[in-house]
């Protein structure tokens, strides 16, 4: 390793807790910085062959679990492509970062997580498979999904297809009735926590702030301020399906418009819109988006949690009967050689 990314590799080392400030600034000041800590007793020479081989702890040797390539990080882990050397299935393997590891609160968050993954059964959820410690390092393993993030296919193809997207709702609005009827709100549903597998499957990820709706009485704002409801933005703790509800609404709004529904110079700007400022239909209307689209956005974005759909039921009713009306109408145009004039985007799934 030559000095330049070793000075980087200490600096990922201190970043990451396992090395001192102090130790780190005296390895610097010598020629050889990780010699001189090995001399020194600061750590031994099995401590940097480990750290050398695990990127820092990134990528721990797991004695179960082969790591391949990186799926995506977050700022409380990582999740990585693996094998189960016992099985010699392919899954992912999420690992809490070790500079985090030695944080109660976000170790219980994260085995709670873990374990609800394996207690739900919903096709558009995905399956948690188990949670261990192995040393030091805390992780879970999740079934592999093979597929596109839908905020990667924002990024890459802009706005999606209204009649696509609002399947993929329907199926996400299955996974919160389904949380919902387990006591649970979900309080993060955003376009990067829903995952789109090779069959056009919908999976509902990251469960982390999950919560039951009588839970979290410190009335905390928890979720991502562009999508979360208004009374997340006050930091009500009486929080129910209803929340996940704007959530989904706030995504549909952002897959079929490209844009964000609300938007500001920093997040407390984004929470005071969320709870005062009107929804505007006007990029829904210049983009030739259906009467429908409107009409399911401002229903579940409504600010009064009274008039949004009360549960994902309801949602997946209007969506199914809208659907149904939709290939009639298509069938009806095929038979009288008509065709559709509604301006189609990219096809996605």
């Amino acid at each position: 390793m030559d000095r330049e990314i070793e000075l980087k590799f200490l600096a990922l080392l201190v970043h990451r807790g396992l090395l001192g400030a102090e130790q780190a600034k005296k390895a610097i000041a010598n020629s050889d910085p990780s010699g001189f800590l090995i001399e020194s007793g600061a750590i031994s020479s099995e401590d940097w062959e480990q750290w050398v081989a695990t990127d820092a702890g990134a990528r721990p040797n797991l004695s179960r679990y082969e790591l391949s390539e990186l799926l995506g990080e977050g700022g409380e882990a990582r999740v990585y492509r693996a094998r189960d050397r016992k099985t010699g299935e392919d899954c992912a393997v999420k690992i809490l970062r070790s500079e985090l590891s030695k944080d109660p609160t976000v170790v219980k968050r994260f085995i709670a997580e873990s374990k609800l993954l394996q207690d739900l059964a919903s096709p558009h959820i995905v399956r948690g498979m188990r949670v261990a410690r192995e040393g030091a390092v805390i992780f879970s393993v999740m079934e592999i999904i093979d597929g596109d993030c839908l905020l990667d296919c924002l990024d890459h193809d802009g706005a999606l297809d209204e009649m696509e997207v609002l399947e993929v709702i329907a199926q996400i609005a299955a996974a919160l009735e389904h949380l919902h009827s387990h006591g649970l709100v979900h309080r993060d549903v955003k376009p990067g926590n829903i995952m789109l597998d090779s069959e056009g499957c919908a999976r509902l990820i990251d469960l982390g702030f999950a919560v039951s709706g009588d839970a979290g009485k410190s009335a905390t704002t928890a979720g991502t301020v562009h999508y979360i409801s208004p009374e997340q933005a006050r930091g009500q703790s009486d929080l129910d399906v209803r929340a996940d509800i704007y959530s989904l609404g706030a995504t549909l709004y952002h897959l079929v418009t490209g844009s964000l529904p609300f938007s500001g110079s920093d997040n407390d700007e984004v929470l005071a819109k969320q709870v005062l400022a009107s929804l505007s239909g006007e990029r829904i209307r210049e983009m030739g988006l259906s009467p429908q689209i409107h009409f399911f956005v401002e229903k579940m974005m409504a600010k009064d949690k009274a008039i949004r759909f009360q549960r994902p039921a309801d949602l997946i009713a209007e969506i199914r009967a809208y659907q149904k009306q939709r290939a009639h109408e298509r069938a009806m145009d095929d038979r009288t050689g008509k065709r559709s004039s509604r301006r189609r985007r990219r096809k996605w799934l």
